[in-house]
């Protein structure tokens, strides 16, 4: 037994080394970190397959009467004869690796060779392979669910399944006292080895699980600190100050040997020399074409397996797209001397610093947006209280103290109230629907003192919306424009404004504002509240504009605004915004 024992320790040192070795390929490193495809797991297990099949040639021929061990040298056994192999290293440690798949796979495979080459327990040996494998995945998908894939637990686990599998030897064999007989003699070397095996392949595959993860946190922590130092930065928009204090920064911490940033086509920034921006700009100029086309990352790798054919010059470079509310508006690119280095962490790091460039160039949009929309709304409240209006109100009350103080009176407290509500406005986000309305009545009111008999105004809220809430100057702008541009003053008979205001569904609060005045021009009316319309005598549109974007600021695509209009009868503004309490 101890012979046996030394004979399948010499043999195990070759497997373990054969393990190191596979180890090192990327395309193991790759696969056994990932979530494995069903592609990734048929890799796995012929992996793991082929390396149970050299257990099976390491393997010491062992006659299960006389004890007689000699190597492996002819590729069929007699019948009387046996091996004791590390077969079983391989489909285990698939198993707890790629899961069942992998698991059963390499069974087959490794066990479907030990079948091949015969003997009186193949059969036996092919059974418990597979039922050994099942077992190793099985473990394998529930650790790795739960986090315990390590060096030790596969040991402990490994030992279990490796006994099972030996003592099911006698139950599955023809000959059952025979095979009784074998384990005796080979069941606790190979028990032993076997397990010491999978331990020290658990600790080598382990270490490379470590190994990715420590690259990726440092990855990380390069990404954390290109993000602290260009966060101010990409606030200010992409341009060519931007564009090349960034390309510094990146080259300055990560390995890539240029860097480059384009806005469009155009060449922002290069961290290269004047030839290779030239260069560059030839070269790459279909792929970030393609890039601003499709949003997609293009990698462009010379194939490094041809030896003699190869152009050392032959460009390595990834090109990122940069992009600002779903729209690419720019590149990043990565240069590469050598283009092994682009390997899938390098390619994740390169992605995920373009996402965050990305994120920043758009945070930036939004606080230019914001800080625009803020100058908007101030225009807006100063255009509200226009001065010929204040003095046209303030000569009406100084008119009236002498024919009628108490409507004079009445009057300035009207004026008041508007001034305070306009005031109070600016600070608030959303106010009650009365504080809103009483706007609205004090404009009218010293409107209606100005012009008496001329217009008249119906409101229409439904009880259910009497305690809601509305961003502030959104239905006096809209009066000021029925009466204004309406032009209700000058009609002959009455001039009407309806307010509407009623709940459309349980998550919506719908507002209309309706006039019969003169109505707008079908092609004037597809610019109002789209943008600022220069005009002489018709108005800028600049309160339906800002309302527009206040809304559109507060409640993203919650919020909707319309407008409808025939010439010659009158003009409908429809707003709908999310129900407020």
């Amino acid at each position: 037994m101890l012979d046996l024992l030394a004979q399948l320790l010499s043999r195990m040192t070759l497997i373990i080394t054969i393990a190191f070795l596979i180890t090192r390929l990327s395309i193991f490193r790759r696969i056994i970190y990932h979530h494995l495809s069903i592609k990734g797991s048929m890799m796995l297990a012929i992996i793991f397959g082929l390396f149970g099949i050299i257990g099976n040639y390491t393997a010491v021929v062992v006659h299960p009467e006389t004890h007689i061990i000699s190597n492996l040298w002819n590729p069929h056994l007699q019948t009387n004869n046996a091996i004791a192999d590390t077969r079983n290293i391989g489909i285990i440690i698939g198993g707890f690796v790629g899961g069942p798949i992998v698991g059963i796979g390499s069974a087959l495979i490794a066990g479907g060779h030990r079948l091949i080459l015969g003997g009186f327990i193949s059969e036996a040996s092919f059974v418990a392979s597979i039922i050994g494998g099942c077992i190793a995945g099985w473990f394998g998908r529930k650790l790795r669910f739960i986090g315990l894939i390590r060096p030790l637990h596969m040991f402990m686990i490994g030992g279990f399944i490796v006994t099972v599998q030996i003592l099911l030897i006698p139950f599955l064999a023809v000959d059952h006292s025979l095979a009784l007989h074998l384990i005796k003699f080979t069941g606790i070397p190979i028990i032993v080895i076997n397990s010491v095996g999978i331990w020290i392949c658990a600790v080598i595959f382990y270490s490379v699980v470590q190994e990715e993860e420590r690259t990726r946190a440092n990855q990380t922590a390069k990404a954390l600190s290109i993000a602290d130092q260009t966060l101010s930065l990409f606030r200010q928009g992409l341009n060519e100050s931007s564009a090349t204090k960034a390309t510094r920064i990146i080259q300055q911490l990560t390995d890539v040997d240029h860097t480059a940033i384009t806005r469009g086509i155009r060449q922002l920034a290069h961290t290269g020399s004047v030839a290779l921006r030239e260069k560059s700009q030839q070269s790459e100029r279909v792929y970030r074409e393609r890039v601003l086309k499709t949003g997609k990352m293009e990698i462009i790798q010379p194939n490094t397996s041809a030896l003699f054919h190869r152009n050392p010059q032959d460009p390595a470079f990834i090109v990122l797209p940069l992009r600002v509310k779903q729209r690419t508006i720019g590149t990043l690119t990565f240069y590469y001397r050598n283009p092994n280095q682009i390997n899938p962490v390098e390619r994740e790091f390169a992605e995920g610093l373009g996402n965050l460039f990305s994120s920043q160039l758009e945070f930036g949009e939004i606080e230019r947006h914001n800080y625009l929309l803020q100058d908007a709304e101030m225009k807006a409240f100063h255009a509200q209280i226009q001065p010929h209006f204040l003095f046209n109100a303030l000569n009406t009350i100084v008119a009236l103290c002498r024919t009628d103080p108490m409507l004079a009176r009445k009057l300035l407290i009207h004026l008041s109230t508007f001034l305070r509500n306009n005031l109070s406005g600016i600070t608030d986000r959303i106010v009650s629907l009365e504080k809103e309305l009483e706007n609205v009545f004090a404009y009218l009111a010293i409107e209606q003192a100005r012009f008496p008999d001329k217009f008249e105004l119906n409101v229409d809220i439904h009880p259910e919306a009497t305690h809601m809430m509305i961003p502030p100057f959104i239905l006096q702008p809209l009066v000021e424009n029925a009466i204004t541009h309406g032009e209700l003053k000058e009609m002959e008979g009455m001039g009407k404004i309806h307010i509407t205001i009623t709940p459309q569904n349980e998550t919506h609060l719908k507002v209309t504002v309706s006039d019969n005045g003169v109505g707008i021009p079908s092609e004037r009316l597809r610019d109002l509240g789209q943008r600022k319309v220069e005009s002489s005598k018709q108005g800028s549109g600049t309160a339906l504009f800002n309302i527009k974007e206040r809304l559109t600021a507060l409640f993203s695509q919650d919020a909707t605004f319309s407008m409808n209009s025939t010439p010659g009868e009158g003009t409908c503004v429809t707003i709908t915004l999310p129900i407020h309490f």
